[in-house]
């Protein structure tokens, strides 16, 4: 019996909600459980009458998905790390779709599939990586902005190739690339993106100006409809032009980041756009054929391992040649290895537009989210995988442990710095740049050990002292003269990194003061426990500066407000 589709619905919702519940419990992005659950859902649920229904509603997905990447879009998110964002991103994705197709094509596959196959997984996740960063406590790293600007690039790049890709796959499969084809593509993709152009040179000006007519009536209903209606007119206009109606809210979405009524707008259509992405998420394992996963479990593996491969060696190639430490490089590389959630966008575009086959849809959907499975726990070991190929070189290839982990540390290290009773300073980032300023306004000697090579170039000029390397390295904190320093402070947020540097540190002066910052309340035992002197928790200080100042406003006296502080004081150390 036929279920009907409210039953259907009923069942990839709960089934998406459960899993992302799963997910979320134990710590993962809620995203990689919908999607588990459209493959769960392909094995028990076919409807092709209910199917229509259900695509329809992810397709609502894809366009809110699109619409609110274009308010959120900003090139502001590119911040000091724009060079290496727009190079690097933009050549990675050149190569990886080179490097992809010529792969790709060994694996049986069709040249312009291939080449579709591989411009999907160029992509990496924004959702993913930006969830793990934020955990950690990381987005402000060094590491953590490369990849964030890299990312704002890679979203912006989904709008050239879900116009390219149709257009070339029609082309390809009409008859192949002809000198006269080949001019009308180019004719065409000129056309779309001059249009683009003038309805966002119109819109810049027009919808700002209504919006703020309509949010002048006070009324969040019409302000919303208003919206929508904005969205629909945009997703129509370029579904006219021959393109896919999620470009249309993508630029519908630009428009109104323009507007002052940006965030009223977003915060409205958020919850919409949550739950129409899960249903989007949950429902790319239902097209897949019956069985496809178990009957091509080494086609999906293998090309997973070979796209994951080759993203990572492209990427940590670009940010060492960029000139970043190869530390840096290493954690930047592991994680944009990943294949993004707009792989999942394309791949449903080039299905419903009829130049992919169902097969290779499949192939894209499982081989992005093997990859998005792996990759979370990867990039959270990338420290101690680090680690433990940087001491593997240096004992079995100390050529390459020489040229790729120390070349530039070593060149520096010519001779004792005259340093005595001071503070070695590991970090220099929003913590450590305080800490520093507070030194040197006491006049108390310090050194500050950066693996930011701009950063450390800023101190030199500056006259501070600086040695740029990776403060987990013990050659560098013998360099840093840790066994003749007072005090060592751990600015770096990475567990991994700050049980390294107190290991060592211990190792060159056993009695060292170390104190070091923490995000978790779990971190600061295990931390005194290895001989951390004091932990500082950022958070924690925070709360008691502002308590302080709420006391002082209800005219607490000083006397009452030391005693509170402590009493708080004590509730944290027995938590």
């Amino acid at each position: 019996m036929p279920i009907s589709v409210l039953t259907y619905l009923l069942v990839i919702v709960c089934t998406a909600f459960i899993l992302g519940a799963v997910m979320r419990f134990i710590k993962q992005p809620p995203v990689i459980g919908y999607l588990i659950a459209g493959f769960i859902l392909s094995l028990f649920l076919k409807s092709n009458e209910t199917n229509e229904i259900v695509n329809f509603l992810s397709e609502l997905g894809i366009v809110f998905l699109l619409f609110t990447l274009g308010i959120e879009f900003s090139f502001k998110r590119l911040g000091k790390v724009a060079h290496i964002a727009i190079i690097g991103a933009i050549v990675q994705i050149l190569t990886t779709m080179l490097f992809g197709t010529l792969l790709i094509t060994g694996f049986g596959f069709s040249l312009f599939a291939a080449f579709f196959m591989a411009s999907a997984f160029s992509l990496s996740s924004t959702a993913i990586v930006v969830k793990i960063l934020t955990d950690k406590g990381e987005m402000d790293t060094l590491p953590g902005e490369i990849m964030v600007g890299w990312l704002v690039v890679q979203d912006l790049a989904v709008l050239p190739l879900m116009i390219i890709l149709p257009s070339l796959g029609k082309e390809m499969l009409s008859g192949g690339l002809t000198p006269l084809s080949f001019l009308l593509l180019a004719k065409n993709t000129l056309f779309a993106f001059l249009a683009l152009g003038l309805v966002l040179y119109a819109g810049k000006h027009l919808v700002p100006w209504i919006l703020k007519k309509i949010a002048g009536l006070n009324s969040r209903e019409l302000l919303l409809v208003s919206v929508f209606i904005i969205v629909i007119i945009a997703a129509v206009l370029t579904q006219q032009l021959g393109l896919s109606a999620a470009i249309g809210a993508f630029l519908a979405g630009l428009l109104i980041a323009e507007s002052s009524q940006m965030h009223a707008v977003f915060s409205e259509i958020r919850p919409l756009r949550d739950l129409f992405a899960m249903i989007f998420f949950a429902t790319l394992g239902l097209i897949l054929p019956d069985g496809f996963i178990l009957q091509n479990i080494m086609t999906i593996l293998s090309l997973s391992l070979v796209i994951m491969l080759v993203k990572f060696v492209i990427v940590l190639s670009l940010v060492l040649y960029l000139g970043y430490h190869a530390k840096t490089s290493f954690i930047v590389g592991v994680g944009l290895i990943e294949i993004g959630e707009f792989a999942f966008v394309l791949a449903r575009v080039g299905l419903f537009g009829q130049t992919i086959t169902t097969f290779e849809y499949g192939m894209i959907v499982s081989v992005a989210l093997t990859s998005i499975l792996i990759m979370p726990p990867l990039f959270l070991a990338t420290p101690r995988i680090y680690t433990l190929l940087r001491e593997s070189s240096k004992k079995r290839w100390p050529y390459l442990y020489t040229r790729l982990f120390t070349s530039f540390e070593h060149r520096q290290m010519l001779e004792e710095l005259p340093l005595r009773d001071h503070v070695v300073l590991c970090g220099y980032g929003r913590v450590g740049k305080y800490v520093g300023a507070a030194l040197e306004l006491a006049k108390i000697p310090y050194l500050v050990v950066e693996y930011n090579q701009k950063k450390a170039t800023a101190l030199k000029e500056r006259r501070i002292p600086v040695v740029y390397g990776d403060p987990a390295d013990i050659d560098i904190l013998d360099y840093a003269q840790v066994d003749k320093a007072r005090a060592v402070v751990i600015a770096i947020p990475d567990l991994h990194t700050q049980e390294q540097v107190i290991v060592n540190s211990q190792t060159l002066k056993r009695d060292i003061i170390i104190y070091c910052r923490s995000h978790q309340d779990e971190q600061q035992k295990m931390l005194q426990a290895l001989g951390v002197t004091e932990v500082i928790q950022p958070e924690y200080e925070a709360s008691v500066s502002i308590s302080r100042r709420l006391l002082q406003l209800f005219s607490v006296t000083p006397t009452e407000i030391e005693k509170k502080i402590s009493q708080l004081t004590l509730v944290h150390q027995a938590v």
